[in-house]
């Protein structure tokens, strides 16, 4: 038996002579291989590998502050018995929020969220003869959701931020492959035959945060919440991330992170996914 593990990265806060901007960027691949021969306690050949982008930009300059952010990933796992390479992740978000704040932490502010992946998604089940069959359930930007709201922004600091939007303007776009042979009734992602986008109006609330549990180990927290005035006002979706980034050593790194989801417009029950990851690996 073989197994191999290896991730490296490379990190970088920039703080350059324009001293209203704030950048930092940070990139991470995390490869994982077991090889079994002859290895009477069983098991299967597999390799699959992970790629994180997460970048940020901000600018402050009197009594506005500008900050983008972009979270990225994409993963992929191969095993010998299935003839098909399947995504273990596929997430691509942009943030970007202008607030006006001054002396106090409550200030007026205006944002733009747009979520969505990469490329095609598959399930997979089995065929009449044994045979694995894949099946198309989603396509790069499909399906895609953009929102822009107006509220208010709550920020102290840069490890911290939530944004209240009392008026919320979301769109869910869809490939019309996936609605053109709906039945009356049936929708996609809230999308309803022969269409390729829903609108929503609503209440938005965003909340960011970062703090530090122990030396070398961060607590992440992400939460998304919306309701549609235009329809179940008193349902709302919501996306929560909860993260921890334990950095050992130079060469040793840990990664938990727990997501659960909940939009009845695509799967009326709580969506959770868990990635729990310990590796050897260098930075630069």
């Amino acid at each position: 038996m073989l197994f191999g593990s290896l991730t490296f990265g490379y990190s970088q806060t920039e703080k350059p002579k324009d001293s209203l901007w704030f950048k930092e960027g940070k990139i991470s691949v995390l490869l994982n291989q077991a090889t079994f021969r002859e290895w009477l306690g069983g098991g299967t050949n597999n390799f699959n590998g992970i790629v994180n982008l997460d970048y940020k930009i901000q600018r402050t300059q009197e009594q506005w502050d500008w900050t983008t952010t972009l979270d990225a990933s994409l993963g992929f796992t191969k095993t010998e018995s299935s003839a098909f390479y399947k995504k273990t992740v596929d997430h691509l978000e942009l943030n970007s929020v202008l607030a006006r704040v001054g002396e106090r932490p409550w200030g007026f502010s205006t944002s733009f969220n747009l979520k969505s992946q990469w490329i095609a998604g598959y399930v997979f089940s089995e065929g009449d003869l044994g045979q694995e069959i894949s099946t198309q359930t989603t396509a790069i930007f499909s399906p895609l959701y953009a929102r822009i709201g107006v509220g208010y922004t709550y920020k102290k600091s840069r490890s911290f931020s939530l944004q209240v939007e009392p008026l919320a303007g979301r769109l869910i776009h869809v490939a019309e492959q996936f609605t053109r042979d709906l039945a009356v009734g049936e929708t996609y992602f809230g999308v309803g035959p022969n269409q390729q986008a829903r609108w929503e109006l609503g209440f938005s609330i965003a909340a960011q945060g970062k703090w530090p549990l122990l030396p070398n180990v961060i607590l992440v927290n992400k939460l998304n919440l919306i309701s549609n005035y235009l329809e179940d006002f008193k349902n709302f979706d919501f996306d929560y991330t909860l993260g921890i980034d334990m950095k050992i050593n130079n060469y040793l790194a840990a990664q938990f992170e727990i997501q659960l989801v909940y939009d009845d417009n695509a799967l009326a029950k709580i969506q959770t996914r868990q990635v729990f990851g310990v590796s050897i690996g260098f930075s630069f």
